[in-house]
């Protein structure tokens, strides 16, 4: 009487005896998925490249294009908003489009480059629209609404990117310990086979836990080209270089400014806006570097003085980085500050989520790990 097998028996293709039926089969169309893999690999590169060349195409216009220079004053330098006489609101509707140095943006048009046709336009179009709908309420109400509406837009069509960069930061970090141990294999040996067999073996790490390391930085190319489309729509839009915050914060004026050349006269409450505002960007990028250190304290003792050394020259960048959007958060039209304090408070809430989920993912991994030693499986 025959009896029935324990493992599901599946021969490989090169003929070399059975494998264990954890090992799935190689079929034809493992070929297909690395076509495809290599195709949705240069696509993403060729995004990625675009957005870049976006934003540094934004930044050099910006820079040299005198006819997109903006004025903090109503009918002055390049602005957006509804074609004259649309709402009747002179806050709203542009001025005729015949002023020396006047330039308007009211429809779809490439007539100022890709940059802003094809995302500062769709970005002003959201907010001027939602502006004019909540219209009547009270000290910028509307603005704030309509800018906190196009932040959750945009963070939400970032957002798959934006995990997926945290994530693979994460696994990154999950294997410093093991990296440490191959550093440590290796480190009196400084030939180039040696130097060879580690880089091998670093690379089957990467492969094993599904790290990519240059995932991380995905967040990079975005950063730029996004802070350029939201720079341009805040700066232009008409209403919004009219609007008082609270009757007491110009969107439209910089916050240094007046405070250097108009304190005593309105000046002293740009203070407190800066002081509101700077904390949280600090925070935005210290907070998800605490709770990965509480999530890695055991990978945090097998870094080696080398990777020490990586990790404070990581932090110092970070440092630098954030220093610099503070700088452009206090140099920037107070409506560009406005936009980044909310994004400080999505980014915190979202590392704070992140942080949640991975503990509680590691909580059943290790429940799962249990049980398996208990069964002899692992």
């Amino acid at each position: 009487m025959s009896s029935k097998p324990i493992f599901n028996i599946a021969y490989n293709k090169n003929n070399a005896g059975p494998s264990p039926f954890w090992v799935k089969p190689t079929t034809g169309s493992s070929k297909a998925k690395k076509v495809f893999k290599q195709i949705w690999k240069w696509t993403k590169l060729g995004i990625f490249a675009f957005f870049m060349l976006m934003g540094l195409w934004g930044c050099f216009q910006y820079s040299f294009d005198t006819n997109i220079h903006t004025s903090s004053n109503l009918g002055e330098g390049f602005e957006f908003g509804f074609a004259y006489g649309t709402t009747g609101d002179f806050r709203y509707d542009l001025f005729s489009d015949g002023n020396p140095g006047y330039h308007t943006f009211t429809s779809f048009s490439m007539k100022y480059g890709p940059f802003y046709g094809l995302f500062v336009y769709p970005a002003s179009v959201i907010t001027l629209h939602l502006m004019w709908l909540c219209n009547s309420w009270w000290g910028g109400l509307n603005t704030l609404l309509s800018i906190v509406v196009l932040l959750l837009i945009i963070r939400g069509l970032c957002l798959f990117i934006t995990l997926r960069s945290t994530l693979q930061n994460e696994k990154m970090t999950e294997i410093q310990g093991k990296i440490a141990e191959i550093n440590a294999k290796y480190k009196d040996q400084n030939d180039p086979i040696s130097k060879q067999k580690k880089t091998q073996e670093v690379m089957e790490l990467y492969k094993k836990n599904k790290v990519k390391p240059f995932a991380a930085f995905e967040q990079m190319f975005i950063t730029m080209p996004v802070f350029m489309i939201i720079y341009r729509a805040i700066t232009i839009i008409r209403p919004i270089k009219q609007t008082f915050l609270f009757t007491v914060w110009n969107f439209a004026l910089t916050p240094t400014t007046e405070i250097f050349s108009n304190l005593m006269n309105g000046g002293a409450w740009y203070i407190l806006f800066l002081l509101i505002v700077l904390p949280v960007q600090f925070l935005s990028m210290r907070l998800p570097q605490m709770w990965a250190a509480k999530r890695n304290v055991k990978n945090a003792k097998a870094i080696t003085q080398k990777g020490n050394k990586q990790l404070k020259k990581t932090k110092l960048i970070q440092l630098i980085f954030t220093g610099v959007m503070c700088a452009i958060v206090a140099f920037s039209a107070t409506g560009v500050g406005v936009y980044w304090f909310f994004s400080a408070l999505f980014s915190i809430l979202q590392s704070y989520i992140m942080h949640r989920i991975v503990l509680r993912s590691r909580r059943k991994g290790s429940k799962i790990q249990s049980r398996l030693q208990k069964l002899g499986l692992e």
